[in-house]
C-alpha cells in the first residue's frame, strides 16, 4: 500500500497530490504536468514542502533514498561501464541480497535481456532500459517507480505485461508514468496528472 499526500512548489509550478492505493498504478499526463516531480518525491530525490509518503503503513517521508525500499528507474538509470550481467545483480548486491542463478536466468529470458557479456553503453536505448528495469526487479524492493522507462522498448506491450506479472509474482508494487494511454490497460489503477493535481480514473 502506497499513501501519498504531498504539496510542493517549484518556481511557478505547484504540485498537490493525494492518493492511496496498492498494486500496479499507472499515471498519465502531459509533459510538465508534475508526474516526474511526484515520483521524485516518493523516491526521496525531492522533499515535499508539506505532507507525507507512506509505504505499507510506514512513514518514509524523511528517510534517505537508500533506506526507503523504493527504486526509481528512468531512461538514464543505467551504469554505462558495467557489463550486462554485473549490472543485473548490482542493485541486489547493494541491498546485500543474493540473486540465484535460476532467478537471473528467468529474468533474462522473460524480459529478453541482451547478451550478458556486453557493456551496457554498447546497447540500444531500449535495451539499456530493459537492463535497468531488470536490475530493479532483481533487487526486490517494496516499490518500483518507472518514469517513462518503457518508452524506447521494442515489443513494448508484451514487455510491460511481463514486467507487471513479475512485480506481482515477487510482491513488488509498481507505479509507472507514461504518456501512452494504451499502457494503462496493464495497471490495477489509473491516475491522470493535470497541472500538478492527480485525478483517479479507475
Amino acid at each position: 500500500m502506497i499513501e501519498v499526500n504531498v504539496k510542493k512548489k517549484i518556481q511557478s509550478f505547484f504540485l498537490n497530490a493525494n492518493f492511496s492505493d496498492e498494486g500496479i498504478i499507472a499515471i498519465t499526463g502531459k509533459n510538465g504536468s508534475g508526474k516526474s516531480t511526484l515520483l521524485n518525491i516518493i523516491a526521496g530525490v525531492l522533499k515535499p514542502d508539506t505532507g507525507y509518503v507512506k509505504l505499507n503503513g510506514n512513514d518514509i517521508t524523511n528517510l534517505a533514498i537508500n533506506e526507503r525500499d523504493v527504486i526509481l528507474v528512468t531512461p538514464e538509470s543505467y551504469i554505462p561501464s558495467f557489463k550486462v550481467r554485473k549490472h543485473l545483480v548490482w542493485g541486489a548486491k547493494l541491498r546485500k541480497r543474493k540473486v540465484s542463478d535460476y532467478e537471473l536466468k528467468e529474468i533474462v529470458k522473460l524480459l529478453e535481456i541482451p547478451q550478458e557479456d556486453k557493456r551496457v553503453a554498447s546497447l540500444s536505448l531500449g535495451n539499456r532500459e530493459k537492463v535497468s528495469l531488470a536490475t530493479a526487479i532483481l533487487a526486490k524492493p517494496k516499490l518500483i517507480l518507472v518514469d517513462e522507462a518503457f518508452s524506447n522498448i521494442n515489443e513494448r506491450e508484451n514487455f510491460i505485461n511481463t514486467y507487471v506479472n513479475l512485480c506481482k509474482k515477487y510482491e513488488i508494487e509498481l507505479i509507472y508514468v507514461t504518456q501512452n494511454i494504451e499502457d494503462t490497460k496493464h495497471s490495477d489503477h489509473h491516475y491522470v496528472m493535470n497541472n500538478g493535481s492527480l485525478h483517479k480514473v479507475f
